[in-house]
C-alpha cells in the first residue's frame, strides 16, 4: 500500500477515537522524516491519552519507534491538552536524533572509509 520508497508506520491509538485528520497527520510527519533519513525499516507510533492528574486536563503520550539497520531510535513525550502538539514534540525530537545518528555513523564511516565495501547504508 506504500508508495515506492515510503516505508509503512504503524500506528496505533489508545484511548483515543480514530481520526482521518489525526492518521493523515502521523502518516504525513512520518512520510518527512521516510525522505529526509534513507535507510529506515519501520516506524511505529503509538499515541495515548493518558488519566488526568488531579484536577489537570487530559494528558496525551506518544511514543515513536523507528528502526534503522543496527538500532533504533525511540522518543516519548507528552503533552497536556493538544496531541497535535505532542506529535510534533515527537516528531520534531525524531529528526534530532535521527542528525545525530547519522553524524555518529558518518564520522566512523570517515575513520574506516576503505574498510568499508561499496555496499548502499
Amino acid at each position: 500500500m506504500a508508495g515506492a520508497g515510503h516505508t509503512p508506520v504503524e500506528i496505533a491509538l489508545r484511548g483515543i477515537h480514530a481520526s482521518d485528520a489525526l492518521e493523515r497527520y502521523i502518516d504525513s510527519e512520518a512520510r518527512r522524516l521516510d525522505k529526509a533519513y534513507a535507510g529506515i525499516r519501520s516506524s511505529q507510533v503509538v499515541v495515548e491519552a493518558l488519566e488526568p492528574d488531579q484536577s489537570q486536563a487530559a494528558r496525551f503520550a506518544v511514543r515513536l519507534i523507528i528502526t534503522l539497520p543496527g538500532t533504533e531510535v525511540v522518543v516519548n513525550r507528552e503533552h497536556g491538552e493538544d496531541v497535535y502538539m505532542a506529535l510534533r514534540d515527537a516528531f520534531t525530537a525524531a529528526r534530532l536524533q535521527l542528525e545525530d545518528h547519522l553524524c555518529r555513523r558518518n564520522l566512523e564511516h570517515g575513520r574506516h572509509g576503505h574498510d568499508t565495501p561499496g555496499s548502499r547504508s
